[in-house]
């Protein structure tokens, strides 16, 4: 059992620990990875104001700690409206709230017409699984429990993220089983002693990044940088081809002077509004026909004279010809 004055050592330790950059939080040996810690280890983890993927981080000394491995007694389960809570006892001296959201009833049935009366039973202490497809890759919104088979006195086997409740620590449950064997649970005893021993595990000290492993880290990402710049090169040079290959062939060009004329009309518009704002733009109008009169003192035109014209042609010599044209 964890005294007191461990407990409070190890707070004060986490809470004078120096944060390393956020930027090399993806080489931390511990922030992928399932930490197996006790309930009393959680309760001395700190929130300290640090997102690392717009997901708060909690630490042990200066470790970023997300996942955890724990092991431990079901001692109460409390159901609430859309979430199970489980108090797990590990007899470090500290119980731990782990959550885990309930699966969403099932659509009701339609009753028959024959049927006058249903009676429908719902029990909340066994939610119905059979009916909902489980997922493939277990997760906080769809954890991957036995809901059927855990109950309180029995031994399980937790893993979750961290999380708080009103400044409390918990567990959100990501997948959740029955320990039956004690070989497990001792194994899991010997992977806390190997994670918070000072010679030769992760939390026996704080965590400190060599230069060299920065350097590394650096070359890495200006290779990374290089390629994806190359990559980018590439691409505008394939564009500056293909706008060449248009202009060659005097398409481009055409579409070009275009949008030049076109732009240039713009800037002549909004620069004439911009002179005056009452302006409005010129809308070329077909001009009116006149008034028709409709007087019954109209005169009626004279129509107009047609002059004859005479128009010489030549005959040709009769003399030649008798009466009958013969």
């Amino acid at each position: 059992m964890t005294t007191p004055s461990s407990t409070s050592t190890s707070t004060s330790a986490s809470t004078l620990a120096p944060l390393l950059p956020l930027n090399l939080y993806h080489l931390s040996p511990t922030i992928q990875k399932w930490c197996a810690l006790r309930c009393a280890d959680i309760a001395t983890l700190k929130a300290r104001g640090v997102y690392y993927e717009n997901k708060p981080i909690h630490h042990y000394l200066n470790h970023p700690i997300r996942y955890i491995k724990l092991i431990g007694l079901v001692a109460s389960i409390d159901d609430f409206l859309r979430c199970r809570v489980y108090t797990i006892d590990d007899s470090s001296g500290v119980c731990i709230e782990c959550v885990a959201l309930l699966p969403p009833p099932p659509p009701p049935s339609k009753p028959s017409s024959s049927t006058t009366t249903t009676t429908i039973s719902t029990s909340t202490a066994n939610p119905p699984t059979t009916q909902i497809q489980a997922p493939s890759e277990p997760s906080v919104n769809q954890p991957q429990i036995p809901w059927d088979t855990i109950s309180e006195c029995k031994i399980v086997r937790i893993l979750g993220v961290m999380g708080t409740y009103m400044t409390m620590p918990r567990l959100q449950i990501v997948k959740m089983g029955v320990v039956e064997s004690t070989d497990v649970e001792r194994k899991w005893w010997d992977e806390c002693a190997r994670l918070k021993d000072p010679s030769m595990g992760i939390l026996g000290m704080e965590w400190v990044v060599s230069e060299e492993e920065i350097e590394r880290w650096k070359r890495r990402e200006r290779r990374r940088k290089a390629r994806e710049v190359e990559r980018e090169g590439q691409g505008t040079k394939r564009i500056d081809k293909r706008e060449g290959s248009r202009l060659k062939d005097g398409s481009g060009r055409k579409e070009n002077i275009d949008s030049i004329k076109e732009e240039r009309e713009k800037q002549q518009q909004e620069r004439k509004r911009k002179d005056n704002p009452h302006h409005l733009p010129t809308i070329a109008t077909k001009p009116a026909h006149p008034p028709r009169e409709t007087s019954p003192n109209k005169r009626n035109p004279k129509p107009p004279t047609t002059k004859k014209r005479i128009l010489p042609i030549a005959l040709s010599d009769l003399s030649k010809y008798d009466t009958f044209g013969l």
